[in-house]
């Protein structure tokens, strides 16, 4: 559970780069964010942005580049199908092991999920809009005082609570699985 965590804390944590636009690199692109997507915690957009592929991506398929996107749909088909069979393989051998792995990745990706934030650096987006590049987490409190905001601090605990409460209900009163 803790190299989960200390791989998804290190991943939320890495700037987007500048990536080649060549078609093995977005073969890879395509296989990568597709294992994401079926893992806990880590967003398959979000491995595109690091990669540095999702602009060349989103913008390939506005304007409907068949090669781009053939290629990264290969590569999402060949990612999903081999890395599906490699987390079976990986639960039945070492179903303890990869359970807390993947709880490890949920752990580590809650620092991305922060809703306070400082914004370091921003750019403006294809729509002319201002976005955040580079946030730092803080504290509500801090928040308060660099935004002159509420930061509604009782109102997340309220809600994680509820969301607590909810899974304890369902897991609670949910049929037993009969072996």
């Amino acid at each position: 559970m803790i190299i989960g965590t200390a791989i998804a804390f290190m991943i939320t944590e890495i700037t987007p780069a500048e990536a080649p636009t060549s078609y093995w690199f977005l073969f890879l692109s395509g296989a990568l964010a597709i294992c994401a997507m079926i893992l806990p915690g880590i967003s398959g957009a979000f491995i595109l942005v690091l990669l540095g592929s999702y602009n060349h991506i989103l913008s390939a398929l506005s304007s409907f580049k068949i090669d781009i996107i053939a290629t990264v749909a290969a590569g999402a088909g060949l990612g999903i199908l081999s890395f599906s069979h490699l987390l079976s393989w990986l639960l039945k051998k070492y179903h303890n092991m990869t359970i807390g792995l993947l709880s490890g990745f949920m752990i580590g990706s809650l620092n991305k999920v922060w809703p306070w934030k400082e914004t370091i650096t921003t750019r403006v987006d294809r729509h002319g809009e201002v976005v955040p590049v580079l946030q730092k987490n803080i504290l509500p409190g801090t928040f308060e005082s660099l935004q002159a905001q509420d930061s509604q601090l009782y109102f997340a605990l309220i809600l994680a609570l509820a969301g607590f409460l909810l899974i304890w209900i369902m897991e609670k009163y949910s049929p037993e699985e009969s072996k």
